[in-house]
């Protein structure tokens, strides 16, 4: 009797197939300086300084939920999509987003978080 697990890993290892390339940030964007800033709670949390102001992101499983002060659109990036989002009157979005790379970009400040593992 063979275990799913194993075999599940046992393909990841196997595939000749290079994972997709990633750029260091999205072309022509300056990146967000991020905040060292206590989190507790079983979520994974990220703080970024974005002009006088910040962006708060907190990364679930198959989620990724944000605020931004201020209400200026946001993108959601992976290797193969773009997500982009207008966030609420106080600030707040949220979107569904597959396990893998993810960087969130500001386009009307010019501003990118940088890659992290979602």
């Amino acid at each position: 009797m063979r275990d799913a697990l194993l075999d599940e890993i046992a393909a990841l290892f196997g595939s000749d197939t290079p994972p997709p390339a990633l750029t260091p940030r999205p072309t022509g964007l300056d990146p967000m300086e991020p905040v060292d800033e206590p989190v507790r709670g079983p979520s994974r949390q990220f703080v970024f300084l974005v002009g006088a102001g910040r962006l708060h992101l907190q990364v679930d499983p198959g989620h990724l939920t944000g605020v931004l002060d201020g209400s200026v659109s946001v993108e959601v990036h992976s290797p193969t999509s773009v997500t982009a989002l207008q966030p609420d009157s106080e600030g707040w979005f949220r979107t569904a987003i597959k396990p893998g790379p993810v960087c969130v970009t500001v386009p009307e400040l010019g501003l990118t978080t940088g890659w992290f593992v979602a």
